[in-house]
């Protein structure tokens, strides 16, 4: 939610359903326009970047190298230039603060895959938080998983031996991860399945570079159609810009039950004016709240959140992840539609999609003018609003890890099945 807020700040200077809007649609946003987009790119290339980076570094200014990394991020901007200024920042990484290590390590494990491992490995081992441990234990296993995992495990036990927190916890598992079969996804999709409730099913590949797939539920338990008589479903990206795991700030969105309440409009610039889904994680909503039950008054555990799983989905680890992230104290991950220029990401996978800081994200396509021309955001908003829906769950799942985005006839079959 940092970076949002630092995005609003340098951005300030300058129909019937599931109707596609038309050409003439009225929703506007002043940071769509050409214009606007070129300043955009231009201040966050020639001074967000090049100009804060060319600053000796220090602790009086890491603060604006950290903007500067934000910015490498959010361009996905990576040059000779600012590889050679990310080696100075790993060189002086241990004398500055925590703060200014995480924006380092974000940025690194968003823009290089494993050509920083030896300084990150460095720090791992100088480090005494277990927050950058983990940050830097992440960067080796994905650069190094056969080695890095025994190395992990070694240092766990050397340095952090008595942590029996979440996030320790939760690295331990996945560096001794044991591949779990998606579990049947008729029992999910059954009606019996938090009966009564609007679902919104976010479909998705565990790699996230590939776009996923929305459906939605209605609360007599068939799957909502167009006018055509089609299963109604649009795209949706639940990759974070820093591809940082499920359970680490600002990282991709967590599979797993979240609550939906209600709608808003964002007043962040790069959301745009499209409506929103407001959507909370255990932990950052109570039980009462999350269950819809003013009753309820008791501690989030681990088998409360169980209990509203299908048998046979209890004991898959994966739909546990909205849990732990709210236990690990991530918030704000809510459903929304974008503003970022797409142009941004033309050579990554997911393009035109654009990627968020851990949010569900739906494409959304401007004019030169400034005014929407498409919105899949506003796709689902009017699915919803025209079965009178304002609350309910939204469940994230990773389908497998099939190297293209999902598509609607993957799963309409059982879809068939559950209409019958």
């Amino acid at each position: 939610m940092k970076h949002y807020i630092l995005l609003f700040i340098s951005l300030s200077f300058s129909v019937s359903i599931f109707a596609q809007p038309a050409a003439g649609d009225s929703v506007f946003s002043k940071v769509t326009t050409k214009r606007a987009r070129v300043a955009r790119y231009s201040y966050l290339l020639d001074t967000t970047i090049k100009q804060y980076l060319l600053d000796p570094l220090n602790e009086d200014n890491e603060g604006e190298w950290s903007e500067a990394f934000w910015g490498m991020e959010l361009l996905q901007y990576k040059d000779d230039f600012t590889k050679q200024k990310l080696a100075v920042a790993w060189s002086k990484a241990i004398q500055l603060s925590d703060e200014f290590q995480k924006d380092l390590l974000e940025a690194t494990f968003s823009l290089y895959v494993k050509e920083f491992k030896p300084q990150v490995l460095q720090l791992m081992h100088q480090t005494k938080s277990s927050g950058i441990f983990i940050r830097c234990a992440e960067y080796v296993l994905r650069a190094d998983p056969v080695n890095g995992k025994a190395t992990i495990a070694t240092l766990i036990q050397q340095k952090f031996p008595a942590d029996t927190s979440t996030g320790m916890q939760i690295l331990k598992s996945r560096i001794a991860k044991k591949v779990q079969p998606l579990p049947p996804l008729k029992d999910i999709f059954n009606k019996d399945f938090l009966s009564g409730q609007t679902i919104i099913y976010s479909l998705q590949r565990s790699n996230r570079d590939y776009a996923g797939l929305v459906i939605i539920r209605q609360p007599d338990g068939s799957f909502l159609k167009d006018s055509s008589g089609n299963y109604f479903h649009t795209s949706q990206l639940a990759r974070a810009i820093t591809a940082y795991p499920f359970y680490i700030t600002n990282g991709n969105t967590p599979q797993g039950i979240l609550r939906f309440s209600g709608f808003d409009v964002s007043r962040l610039l790069f959301i745009g004016p499209t409506p929103n889904l407001q959507l909370q994680l255990p932990f950052e909503a109570s039980t009462s709240a999350f269950f819809a039950d003013s009753t309820l008054n008791v501690l989030w555990s681990a088998a409360l959140y169980a209990s509203l799983l299908p048998a046979s989905w209890k004991n898959y680890n994966g739909i546990y992840e909205s849990f732990y992230a709210g236990k690990m104290g991530r918030s704000a991950v809510i459903m929304h539609g974008t503003t970022i220029d797409p142009e941004f990401y033309k050579a990554e996978t997911y393009y035109p999609q654009t990627p968020s800081f851990g949010c569900l994200c739906s494409y959304e396509q401007w004019n030169d003018s400034g005014y929407r021309l498409n919105s899949n955001q506003q796709k689902i908003v009017d699915a919803l609003n025209s079965i009178g829906s304002s609350s309910g769950y939204v469940v994230v799942i990773d389908l497998n890890d099939k190297k293209n985005k999902v598509d609607i006839t993957e799963i309409k079959d059982l879809l068939d099945e559950e209409d019958r």
